[in-house]
């Protein structure tokens, strides 16, 4: 075969092999790939060209998965192609250009903040590529360019193709991301011809890197002063993220001792048999993962529909009280204001003292039931809230004030901790939910208990805790502890309304009220969201 079709030939090239300590990684340690690719361009270019996201990323999902092992166990079924001898001299120089024009090529990327290091890093050591490619397919043919004269040259008469044009070739043929493949495409062009500034610094990079090593003619056309003043002069950016974190950590580890196996995968017969069983082996577990992942979906949507089943019958409730609290505001009210004037007529004339007992408790039992229906009409119908900024502190104290004397009857220690934070709310509807949970949770706690109010405030939420030293929920009542109308505690003590008040209040407020179940004390939880700070300063600051 002539010598000028050597060109092709390596264009052509399926694959650049990694050495067996890459692909032995590859079925077992697929961690340790980024790290074993500082030094094996060859592993480099495949992680290049199967493992990188959209995003210009080492995508974790393929580089644990199936594919990579199931490609290059592919790849080494068929005849030997594309393995660079690590110890063969033309090798070794190339790699001395190559790893050299990384080296600068992240210092000129941090220097300058002209492009992402790491891309830089990356796309200048596979600068070479085509001459990889040239000394994969041939070696004799890289040998002779690195002692001609001018290799540019000798490259355009004996290659048929030269670096540049093999290079071309193999980011597309194996589809190189775009960025990636623009970079090493900009080596051979004139500077004004360049896509972006990661490209000018591979491209300098490279010439740099030239020159203090060799030349391999890969940029013929660069005009070094001229490069380092136009990046030098660019506006500093991230023009494009990378491939894998850690990248410059790998270094450390790119020196490991090398594998007792022969470093050419193509003499290791069982390499092979390893990277199928490793990517089946992947699959199968990729697999059971899936599975798993589809009944936790199952669960999560079964959830999901019980919870939007709660909140629609809650929902109904709230409507049917709604309906039941305006049809009895009316209908029942004014039967009930009738029966009270009348009664409290009677008793100013009543002469009998057993009579006037009895009027006085028809009077009385009108005004609970109004009461009721008052409670009732606040939880299904509560006024519009008028929002403002509540500092917890004065909130806490508020309910303190308003409930120790009821904390005081039944024997109960009342007091609040930690009331920091400021949420946006109705003031008086937050006053009157807090003090129901309170006042629910001071019944609870029996004589010589305790009850405790403090606050958690983070970043975007406060949280507003009621917790007593009572006897707890139990689980059924715990489901239908914001029921309306149900108490668990004995017939005749509560009317059931006063947790359901707070839900409605917290919810319509902005917030929500919780029981927290779990080990201690029993634990009730407003959540809202913390007070945004004004964009203006307050006159005081001013």
């Amino acid at each position: 075969m002539p010598r000028t079709a050597v060109g092709r030939r390596a264009a052509d090239l399926p694959w650049l092999c990694p050495n067996t300590t890459g692909l032995v990684a590859l079925a077992e340690r697929p961690d340790d790939l980024p790290a074993l690719a500082v030094a094996d361009p060859a592993l480099l270019a495949f992680l290049a060209r199967f493992a990188l996201g959209t995003d210009g990323r080492v995508c974790p999902q393929r580089l644990n998965g199936p594919q990579l092992p199931e490609a290059a166990a592919a790849f080494l079924a068929h005849s030997e192609a594309g393995w660079l001898d690590p110890l063969s001299a033309v090798i070794v120089e190339i790699d001395a250009v190559g790893g050299r024009a990384a080296e600068v090529a992240r210092s000129l990327a941090e220097q300058t903040g002209r492009a992402d290091p790491d891309a830089a890093e990356l796309a200048a050591r596979l600068a070479p590529l085509g001459w990889y490619a040239v000394a994969a397919a041939d070696r004799a043919a890289a040998v002779a360019c690195l002692r001609a004269a001018d290799p540019a040259a000798y490259q355009r008469e004996h290659w048929g193709h030269d670096a540049h044009a093999i290079t071309r070739r193999l980011t597309m043929r194996w589809r190189f991301p775009g960025w990636l493949a623009t970079a090493l495409g900009g080596l051979g062009l004139p500077d004004s011809a360049r896509a972006d500034a990661l490209a000018d610094v591979v491209a300098l990079a490279v010439a740099e890197a030239q020159r203090e090593t060799r030349d391999l003619g890969l940029t013929p056309k660069v005009d070094v002063q001229r490069l380092h003043a136009r990046l030098a002069s660019g506006p500093r950016q991230r023009a494009v993220p990378f491939v894998a974190d850690g990248w410059e950590q790998a270094h450390a580890d790119a020196g490991r001792s090398p594998s007792a196996l022969n470093p050419n995968p193509y003499r290791v017969p069982l390499l092979p048999t390893l990277l199928r069983t490793a990517a089946d082996a992947r699959r199968r577990n990729g697999a059971a993962l899936v599975l798993r992942l589809e009944a936790e979906i199952d669960t999560l949507h079964a959830r999901l529909a019980d919870e939007t089943a709660n909140v629609d019958l809650q929902a109904a409730k709230l409507a049917a009280l709604a309906e039941f609290a305006a049809g009895a505001g009316h209908e029942i009210n004014n039967p009930l204001a009738v029966i009270s004037g009348h009664a409290q007529r009677l008793i100013r004339t009543e002469q009998d003292d057993d009579r006037a007992d009895s009027l006085r408790t028809v009077v009385r039992q009108t005004q609970r039931i109004a009461g009721i229906l008052r409670e009732v009409m606040q939880f299904a119908r509560p006024p519009k809230p008028t929002p403002g900024r509540v500092a917890v502190a004065e909130l806490f104290a508020a309910v303190v004030t308003e409930q120790e004397p009821f904390a005081a009857e039944r024997s109960v220690r009342l007091e609040a901790t930690d009331a920091a934070g400021s949420v946006d709310a109705d003031a008086g509807q937050l006053r009157t939910a807090v003090a129901a949970v309170v006042r629910n949770a001071i019944e609870a706690a029996g004589a010589d208990g305790w009850v405790r109010l403090r606050a958690e405030a983070g970043a975007t939420t406060v949280r507003l805790l009621v917790e007593d030293g009572g006897p707890g929920l139990t689980a059924d009542v715990a489901t239908h502890a914001f029921d309306p109308f149900y108490c668990g505690r004995p017939a005749g003590r509560g009317r059931g309304l006063g947790l359901p008040t707070a839900w409605r209040l917290a919810r319509q407020n902005g917030g929500d009220l919780r029981h927290e179940p779990g080990a201690g004390p029993t634990r009730f939880v407003f959540t809202f969201p913390a007070a945004r700070e004004s964009a203006f300063p307050t006159r005081e600051a001013a």
